[in-house]
């Protein structure tokens, strides 16, 4: 029989990186991985190889790529045969409703108010989410604290929260993010070991893949492979 399909939704901004280093990794573990970007913001559009980004799909080193798909209901899409779809919805409203069908959402942002306020209205409106991972990133020392932000997305005190991920900002790591923009085969292997952990711990939990075999895919795809 074939494996259960398992989709993840990431909401927010910040997000894209995250997205590729998943989908590298499942790629790494010999799964079929689609990535699918129903954002209104076309983030993604940025980050696969000069000379193809006009093209509403693509395979990027093994991984199908379904660009501009802000109005495209996945049901459209021929994703059957995927195993892990990874969807952008950033915060486009009109694609709100397909949250309910994800085995867990992921909540990214990093501290500037004119992120997290529309953010915050993005999360008003929707419906309920189950299984949300809130990852805030690029977090300074200060009063602008993981608490405040919680409660500026009225998400500090929801039940349907299984992790919460909270990184600072480190320069190194956010090289190696511009880097999965401009680079067709980029290395993660310098990110900070807390985000590799989460990496890795998304792995386990929400695709069931025992330690060992996730860390060997993990460091294959952080090597670029």
């Amino acid at each position: 029989m074939p494996k259960q399909q398992i989709r993840l939704g990431f909401i927010g901004f910040c997000k894209t990186d995250l997205i590729l280093y998943l989908s590298r990794i499942i790629n790494s573990l010999g799964e079929k991985a689609a990535i699918v970007d129903r954002s209104s913001g076309h983030e993604l559009i940025y980050s696969v190889p000069v000379g193809i980004y006009a093209k509403d799909r693509l395979d990027y080193r093994g991984v199908e790529v379904f660009l501009d798909c802000g109005a495209t209901e996945l049901i459209e899409l021929p994703l059957d045969d995927i195993y892990a779809v990874l969807v952008d919805y950033g915060i486009n409203g009109n694609a709100s409703g397909e949250l309910k069908c994800m085995d867990a959402v992921f909540v990214v942002c990093d501290m500037q108010k004119h992120h997290l306020v529309p953010l915050s209205n993005y999360l008003s409106r929707a419906a309920e989410i189950r299984n949300i991972i809130r990852v805030y990133r690029d977090m300074p020392s200060g009063k602008i604290t993981a608490r405040y932000a919680d409660s500026l997305l009225n998400i500090e005190n929801n039940a349907n929260i299984i992790a919460k991920y909270e990184f600072p900002l480190n320069e190194t790591e956010y090289a190696v993010r511009l880097t999965s923009q401009y680079d067709d085969i980029f290395k993660f292997n310098r990110i900070p070991a807390e985000l590799s952990q989460m990496l890795l711990d998304c792995v386990i939990e929400l695709f069931g893949i025992d330690k060992k075999t996730a860390v060997k895919a993990l460091k294959k795809a952080q090597r670029g492979g």
